[in-house]
């Protein structure tokens, strides 16, 4: 742990010897150091990075962020149990992570880092935080497994290959009334072949729209 403020402490990363760190790890809400209890409040840059026979993570419902790099390459991760206190989550922080199937997102995140989940081929259904505003660059990138996106209505801006690598992907579903910002073309997001479905109060402006109107528009 590394103290990060007063009474705060953050898991901090163990370089040492990474793979040595292994199974179902429950992150403790509080940790004692020379008589004084710290609240652990996040987990630090590259914490976990590489510790490819972590199974399972249970994080404290005192914890706020993920910071970048922070289960990068933890091959064997297959459950994450994020808490509804985390705000954010950080760069590249779940990459390469090939064995997560599901992920649920707290709806207490507002910030994701660009490529957070980059890689993660074998997950095949994401929870989005209604709480985002932007899905940033390469967030889902090479995520192949995934055959539908639910786009919450907060979002309002798309990042460059947000969602590209798709293999299984059917259909994506926007819930705003005002349709996203693509960053880049949104070809180099999903393909025009993928249908868009959106609320009938939103059916006219995605017909409209430049971008969203060159998709198949489906109202529900």
């Amino acid at each position: 742990y590394k103290i990060v403020d007063y009474g705060e402490v953050c898991v901090c990363p163990y370089f040492q010897y990474p793979e040595m760190l292994g199974g179902y790890i429950k992150v403790p809400r509080t940790v004692k150091y020379e008589g004084q209890n710290y609240v652990v409040t996040g987990i630090g840059d590259s914490a976990f990075a590489n510790c490819i026979r972590i199974q399972g993570v249970e994080l404290p419902t005192t914890m706020f962020y993920i910071g970048d790099y922070a289960f990068d390459s933890c091959t064997d991760l297959r459950i994450i149990d994020m808490p509804k206190t985390l705000t954010s989550i950080g760069e590249y922080a779940f990459q390469d992570c090939v064995s997560l199937v599901d992920v649920v997102m707290p709806h207490s995140v507002v910030e994701l880092g660009a490529f957070a989940f980059l890689n993660c081929s074998n997950v095949r259904h994401f929870v989005i935080s209604h709480g985002l505003t932007e899905i940033p660059e390469g967030a889902f990138f090479n995520c192949a497994s995934v055959t539908n996106y639910l786009i919450p209505a907060n979002v309002t801006t798309i990042g460059c290959y947000a969602f590209a690598g798709y293999k299984a992907l059917k259909d994506v579903t926007f819930f705003g009334s005002v349709p996203p910002t693509p960053v880049c073309d949104t070809e180099l997001t999903f393909g025009r072949d993928i249908p868009i479905y959106c609320t009938k109060l939103a059916f006219d402006a995605y017909k409209k729209s430049y971008i969203w109107g060159q998709y198949p528009i489906r109202a529900f």
